[in-house]
């Protein structure tokens, strides 16, 4: 998807879909809240000393519980969504977020610890490409935290999303790839990136740590590689 896309398609009911998926994950169920607790706690045990990224906020609830454990002024957000970025900036005025525009790589290379790319790269057809360009917002001792979904038929965990583009007559699944821990190993080393580690949040239990049918998502952590 392009970037110049986004005012079709992520509209501000678009957004509420997502932002009610995500109460639902985090208050009815709790795979949300421990998706995004297990990515705080691997910046813990790796060390924070740098600015962290949530790249493609969305409605920014994730970027608020980081600025919550690490500070406002050490996370930012941005998203390819100029309005979900104007309605992030007024709901939390001491985070800095960013609009992705043709210039957003160039503007921040090199200028983030750690990079979060929460649900975003299955809605890229060109997922190598963009892992390029998120390498080099990275620091050289920086790590990518990258979650994807894990679906039994690309698009179930969309199908909201997916139904609403059917009633705007948009006939296109959301989720243009679907990822296991085997795609991201090969993409990953394209942009010259490895994996250091990993776990599956399972929908229900929480001490579940493998390839399961009823998985929510893949979370990895990875590195620049070494050369």
């Amino acid at each position: 998807m392009s970037r110049a896309d986004n005012r079709s398609t992520y509209s501000l009911f678009y957004q509420r879909i997502i932002g009610t998926k995500t109460l639902i994950g985090q208050k009815l169920f709790s795979y949300k809240q421990r998706e995004i607790q297990y990515i705080i706690e691997v910046i813990k045990v790796r060390g924070n000393n740098g600015l962290i990224l949530d790249l493609g906020c969305s409605t920014g609830q994730f970027t608020r519980k980081l600025a919550s454990e690490f500070g406002g002024a050490n996370v930012h957000g941005a998203d390819i969504s100029e309005k979900s970025i104007s309605r992030c900036s007024r709901r939390s005025s001491e985070i800095n977020y960013h609009h992705i525009d043709d210039e957003f790589y160039s503007k921040h290379g090199k200028k983030y610890q750690y990079v979060l790319l929460s649900h975003v790269l299955e809605h890229q057809e060109d997922p190598a490409a963009m892992l390029k360009e998120v390498k080099g917002l990275l620091r050289e001792d920086g790590a990518l935290i990258l979650s994807v979904p894990q679906e039994r038929i690309r698009g179930d965990s969309a199908l909201p999303e997916n139904l609403y583009n059917l009633v705007r007559l948009k006939f296109e699944n959301v989720h243009q790839i679907k990822h296991s821990l085997e795609t991201l190993k090969l993409l990953l080393s394209q942009a010259q990136l490895s994996i250091k580690e990993h776990r599956y949040i399972h929908v229900f239990w929480s001490e579940r740590d493998e390839p399961s049918f009823t998985n929510h998502s893949l979370v990895v952590c990875a590195e620049p590689a070494q050369a």
